[in-house]
């Protein structure tokens, strides 16, 4: 029997929510999700150093390293990107590569790849891998910090991983509505799952609301501090306000559907 798998991609603001969303026992949201046996988990380099560069308590670097060492997530560079493209595209790999990463950009900024990858497309098509990756990597040291990269180059990730596996890839990624309409930009058949959208799926797996309360709580006490305190769902045709823990209860009050870009809706 073939195995069925789903190919889960991790973002930062996922990754640092779904850790710091933990019970007094200091079990972890993010621990759950990685325990889902039905996904094999994929992040970016460029996102484990990002992660590196904020000052986070609790800190989940020492946590996703043990992982990707445990083989339990699968850290892709640019040049692991470029080996499985040349496995498709051969010497037309690099080619393509710059193709998904304009594409990448432009669903974030129209001008950032031109401002600061535009020295990519003066290279010659039958460049080598190592000139390309050190030209890349040049580039990529011109970007001020918090400007995204890491989310670009998942974005990237994403496009490679739904060439290899169509129809099989998801986006475990934040709750900001914004960023996950960007994905309907991307060619291809992807699909998200918010944090929020994460407390549906332990509801759909039979998760008892009582084990997994104190997770959403944390979560909800981390959004507090930036003066949130509602989610957007959907009702009807518009996004509504709900307050955070009515949203938990409609969830497992059996409420809510699950749409494809990761938002929930009342039924």
């Amino acid at each position: 029997m073939i195995e069925d798998k789903k190919y889960a991609l991790l973002d930062t603001d996922f990754l640092y929510k779904s850790y710091l969303a933990q019970d007094e026992a200091h079990n972890t949201l993010a621990d759950i999700v990685i325990s889902f046996q039905e996904y094999k988990f994929f992040c970016h380099s460029m996102i484990v150093e990002e992660l590196s560069k904020h000052d986070i308590t609790p800190n989940p670097i020492p946590w996703l390293n043990g992982l990707i060492q445990a083989g339990r997530v699968h850290l892709y560079s640019d040049r692991d990107i470029l080996h499985e493209l040349k496995l498709v595209y051969g010497s037309g790999a690099s080619s393509m590569y710059l193709t998904m990463l304009e594409i990448s950009c432009n669903t974030f900024s129209q001008n950032f790849f031109g401002q600061y990858y535009s020295a990519l497309k003066a290279l010659p098509n039958d460049v080598s891998d190592e000139v390309f990756l050190r030209e890349l990597e040049n580039c990529d040291a011109t970007i001020p910090h918090q400007n995204g990269v890491g989310e670009k180059k998942t974005y990237v990730l994403i496009q490679m991983m739904d060439i290899l596996h169509p129809g099989k890839v998801f986006l475990f990624c934040s709750d900001d509505f914004k960023a996950r309409q960007s994905l309907n930009t991307i060619p291809g058949s992807i699909s998200c799952l918010s944090i929020l959208g994460v407390f549906q799926l332990l509801k759909d797996k039979a998760f008892e609301k009582e084990i997994i309360k104190p997770f959403f709580v944390a979560l909800c006490d981390f959004l507090n501090l930036q003066n949130q305190t509602t989610f957007r769902v959907w009702k009807r045709e518009s996004r509504k306000q709900i307050p955070m823990l009515q949203v938990f209860d409609d969830i497992y009050g059996e409420k809510f559907i699950l749409l494809r870009n990761g938002d929930l809706k009342y039924k």
